[in-house]
């Protein structure tokens, strides 16, 4: 096949797989090259999907967390690291964390324990602990929900 015929057929490949999700630049060029593209093929196809803009990782990494949150409250901890498997940039993962405050951390993961609580019968502190730090919630929050579940009688701390 000719370079043009290449550039087209791996474009076409990418446009397959965003159509059924959006992906990062890096999930893109592994795909390609686990479909047997030479390296300049990948590098043409990945540039013309960044002039149309059909592939942005700061918007995916901002829109991957927003959706993230809503389906399944995560910490910060477990977000970058989703992110960071995915291939993006560490400074756009920062970027897109930015807005999740520390204080919605706090609610989100308080709503996990509280949740947890409901389902277990007796809920100790080193099992909440394990699970919210499972879930990658700082340290800080974890103590805090903790507390929290203490105060309110909900949390075996014998």
């Amino acid at each position: 096949m000719s370079y043009a015929k290449d550039v087209q057929v791996a474009k076409d490949k990418c446009l397959r797989l965003l159509t059924y999700r959006p992906r990062t630049e890096y999930e893109l060029k592994c795909r390609l090259k686990q479909a047997g593209f030479d390296t300049a093929v990948i590098e043409e196809t990945i540039s013309v999907l960044h002039r149309t803009g059909l592939l942005n990782d700061k918007l995916f990494a901002s829109d991957w967390v927003r959706w993230r949150l809503s389906v399944k409250p995560v910490g910060r901890e477990y977000l970058r690291s989703e992110l960071r498997h995915k291939g993006v940039d560490s400074d756009i993962i920062e970027e897109s964390l930015h807005d999740y405050a520390t204080s919605d951390e706090l609610q989100k993961a308080l709503a996990l324990a509280r949740k947890r609580a409901e389902r277990c019968t007796k809920l100790t502190w080193r099992r909440l602990v394990s699970y919210l730090g499972r879930r990658g919630f700082s340290h800080d929050v974890v103590l805090k929900v903790c507390n929290i579940m203490v105060d309110n009688g909900r949390l075996d701390i014998s």
